[in-house]
């Protein structure tokens, strides 16, 4: 592909993300169609579909840019440690939306993370589970269960920043504390 088509499809997904996100402040992806965020975007109907094929595909595009840079989870669990690495932590992600609130308020956006890192088989505790010898059907329950709750709690949380900083250390170790037991317990049988 040319550098000029690279940037012309660069341009236009972007703007047709960016519609994407306008129309969410006023509505569900579910009432979204394709003709309002082509409109939006300032494209034909044609265009859209050469770059996405219906409009949750867009929003799954916008979810894999928004968490593009979300740390492991191992790196994670040390951040409220006071250790500072490059990325954010998937509960900042989910408290500090700004713009992308609508995209996380959107009930398909934990779905739509999830699936950005192609399985969990891609999430670090699931190797380390799976190193540890638990099935790989259980360290995905594990996994599941793990984002989940990460995710109602960071969304359900109306703490200040300062008192989220004191949960999170507790739910920080609370993972911690399960994963030793999860590994004790495994190598103990």
């Amino acid at each position: 592909m040319t550098q000029s088509k690279v940037k012309y499809v660069t341009r236009t997904e972007g703007a047709i993300k960016e519609a994407l996100l306008a129309l969410l402040a006023e509505k569900q992806l579910a009432d979204v169609t394709v003709s309002e965020l082509a409109r939006e975007a300032h494209v034909s109907r044609s265009t859209f579909y050469e770059h996405f094929g219906n409009p949750a595909d867009v929003y799954d595009a916008v979810v894999r840019d928004y968490a593009s840079d979300t740390l492991p989870l191992m790196i994670q669990i040390t951040c409220s440690d006071g250790f500072k690495p490059k990325g954010r932590p998937f509960c900042s992600l989910v408290r500090e939306a700004g713009a992308y609130d609508p995209v996380v308020r959107e009930g398909r956006f934990l779905d739509a993370f999830l699936d950005k890192r192609k399985g969990m088989d891609q999430h670090d505790l699931f190797a380390l589970l799976t190193n540890a010898g638990y099935t790989n059907a259980q360290a995905e329950a594990v996994c599941s269960f793990q984002m989940t709750g990460c995710f109602a709690a960071a969304r359900s949380s109306n703490a200040s920043d300062e008192e989220w900083a004191q949960i999170r250390a507790v739910i920080d170790r609370f993972i911690l504390g399960g994963i030793a037991a999860c590994l004790a317990v495994q190598q103990s049988e």
